[in-house]
């Protein structure tokens, strides 16, 4: 677990997800469509900037922890709805991501 906050460490979680999702796509060289490649890429991306945003304690770190939210919530459904345990995996996490920065971005609204 990251010392930061639980808010990096489900931040990291998504992101690990998502590229383990990725790489096996490259080792077994198996064919996701283009628009799932993108959205796994994207949310691995957004969540790796969200995690650097909260970890530097960043002005914008509700706002990214929104697209965090979206993104997330995105991915979550798509892997989902594929039969294949590391997909399975990936949804739980970016489930759990989505929900746990929900509170930032509250919080920043709030301020």
């Amino acid at each position: 677990m990251t010392l930061e906050s639980p808010y990096t460490q489900v931040c990291l979680d998504a992101f690990i997800n998502c590229e383990i999702l990725l790489k096996g796509q490259a080792k077994k060289r198996t064919l996701l469509s283009a628009q799932i490649t993108k959205l796994l890429n994207e949310c691995a991306h957004i969540c790796m900037g969200t995690f650097y945003a909260i970890k530097n304690n960043s002005i914008n770190a509700s706002r990214l922890a929104l697209l965090c939210m979206g993104i997330c919530d995105e991915c979550a459904e798509v892997c989902d709805s594929i039969d294949n345990d590391l997909f399975k995996q990936c949804a739980q996490a970016c489930r759990y991501c989505s929900n746990t920065v929900s509170e930032l971005v509250v919080d920043g609204l709030e301020s």
